[in-house]
């Protein structure tokens, strides 16, 4: 039986735009002959083709489907195929290793693949891993025309009716500081995150997006956006040309850019160099990883008419918060001298509370748990809408992230942070990165902010050495230009370190050509690999990286 008709969830906002713009263009190619542009009316037809091209290959409703589509126009239809056919698109970043990947789909369990040929040749490689999968379904430029050219009536095929509180996908975190993690999304998750992206942002149908997160590119249809794919690899940002990115925001008139950090400042160094602007920008959102007030400055001076915007948030909860680029600014000074980054104020809807720090679960019950209410540091715990719905058949670690407080569930964000004396919510960072000391806890956001502003520092990262529950803070410093002179770098190092930090002696600073971060947004710093290899090295050579 094809499914029944319903609406509320992502389809049913891409319908609703197709037939409000059926001609406007829902998304293009910034690379020649990539793909040809579709209208939101064909892309909407597409997916009910490919939908029933799925249901012919097997796949039903409640159905987990390992997508492991490259990003792309195919990737989009792919995930809104089925979400239309109510089958539960399984998301896992294969950036995040080999190893991690396996274990993510040996724990999933999924029913079916849909993936390109590479992916069902891996299939066959690792057979234990993939024993679960019953059918495949291979997307590849052919394929995939072949299927979505199919010319039956829509009528006859129409989407299934679904609930809000009914699972719609499994999204994985990328794992950065643990084990990967399957995070729950139900379908009013998914509306709930578009309507904040709408009240928040401003964002309206008939704008324009350039798309360099592939799973912001399946917000964009159900907002009515226009989605321009750039030439580069979403899955290594860090090694996007800048000049394609520019050229596609000014060639394509983009009104708005979703990107990294790393993203933006590769928008900014090109545009420098280069002596542009970017007029058609509405908004530059810079998300991944907390981004320097020096940053922000600089690409505030390439938007003539937009505003930066950095939204905070998780694979668990997005968007929790939001400031705009000119409160950066204004805090600059407070930043880079350790009152940890600016995150702003809550989107409507959503609660922030802070909590005393601890790494066993919060009880909720009745009056064992206090909120700290001053400026205290504690751990960042939010409630709302846009908070998913727990962890894939994971209870413990659900019972760990989930707590009562209220009546209203809260989910811990792993983060450290406090309310300022304006109610403004800091970051610290990772709760788990956190150094504890002789002399009191040492918190990367406190005091990095103050390193990467030394001149000849392109970034920094704090990590604890040692086997003792204390450790010996270190720093671990990429340097901005080869050739540099390493002795003044650490003379202005200290010297900066000394005004904020006095009690904190800092004894070591390691040298790295780069320093390890996340395979998402190439810009969370892998802190843990980093203190585990320095651990290791200062082992076998005790004297390695003392200041003298």
């Amino acid at each position: 039986m094809p499914p029944c008709r319903s609406s509320g969830n992502l389809v049913s906002h891409l319908a609703e735009i197709a037939r409000e713009r059926p001609d406007q263009t829902a998304i293009v190619s910034a690379q020649d002959n990539k793909f040809p542009s579709r209208s939101f009316k064909e892309i909407h037809s597409d997916t009910i083709a490919l939908a029933k091209s799925f249901h012919r290959s097997g796949i039903e409703r409640g159905d987990k489907t390992l997508m492991m589509v490259k990003p792309g126009y195919e990737l989009i239809v792919t995930a809104f195929a089925l979400i239309y056919l109510g089958a539960i698109p399984v998301i896992i970043d294969p950036g995040m290793g080999v190893k991690s990947l396996l274990s993510s789909i040996r724990f999933t369990k999924p029913t079916f693949l849909v993936g390109d040929p590479v992916v069902c040749l891996l299939s066959k490689l690792f057979r234990k891993t993939f024993s679960t999968i019953k059918g495949k379904v291979e997307i590849n430029p052919s394929s995939f025309r072949k299927m979505v050219s199919k010319s039956e009536s829509e009528d006859s095929f129409g989407p299934v009716t679904t609930s809000p509180q009914e699972l719609a996908a499994i999204v994985f975190t990328s794992g950065s500081t643990g084990k990967p993690k399957g995070v729950r999304y139900l379908h009013q998750t998914f509306n709930h995150q578009v309507q904040s992206l709408k009240s928040c942002f401003g964002m309206k149908p008939g704008e324009i997006d350039l798309t360099t997160l592939p799973i912001f590119a399946l917000f964009n249809p159900a907002l009515g956006i226009t989605s321009v794919i750039p030439e580069m690899n979403p899955r290594k940002p860090a090694l996007a040309h800048p000049k394609n990115i520019v050229e596609a925001i000014i060639s394509h008139n983009a009104t708005s850019i979703f990107a990294s950090p790393v993203i933006g400042k590769k928008i900014a160094d090109w545009c420098e160099s280069e002596q542009i602007n970017l007029p058609s920008l509405r908004r530059i959102l810079l998300a991944g990883a907390p981004t320097s007030p020096k940053l922000v400055q600089r690409l505030a001076s390439i938007l003539t008419h937009g505003k930066i915007y950095l939204p905070y948030g998780a694979t668990e909860a997005l968007p929790v918060a939001y400031c705009e680029g000119r409160d950066i600014i204004l805090q600059k000074d407070s930043i880079q001298s350790g009152a940890g980054s600016l995150l702003g104020k809550s989107i409507s809807g959503v609660k922030v509370k802070i909590f005393p720090v601890t790494m066993a679960p919060f009880s909720s019950r009745i009056g064992e748990l206090r909120e700290i209410t001053g400026e205290d540091v504690g751990e960042i715990c939010v409630s709302g809408g846009v908070v998913t719905d727990g962890y894939y058949k994971m209870p413990g670690a659900s019972f760990d992230a989930r707590f009562t407080y209220q009546e209203e569930i809260f989910h811990r964000m792993g983060d450290l942070g406090y309310l300022d004396e304006d109610k403004n919510l800091r970051f610290l960072g990772r709760k788990i990165e956190r150094v504890e000391t002789q002399q009191g806890h040492l918190e990367t956001e406190r005091l990095e902010p103050i390193v990467n502003a030394v001149e000849g520092v392109s970034r920094s990262a704090l990590i604890g050495i040692g086997r003792d529950k204390t450790k010996e803070p270190c720093l671990v410093v990429e340097v901005a230009s080869k050739g540099c002179d390493k002795q003044a770098i650490q003379r202005r190092i200290m010297l900066s370190l000394g005004r904020t930090f006095p009690n904190f002696e800092i004894v070591r600073i390691f040298w790295e050509h780069s320093i390890p971060v996340d395979t998402r947004h190439n810009a969370k710093i892998h802190r843990l690999k980093l203190a585990k290899k320095w651990n290791k090295i200062v082992s076998l050579q005790p004297d390695v990286g003392l200041i003298q």
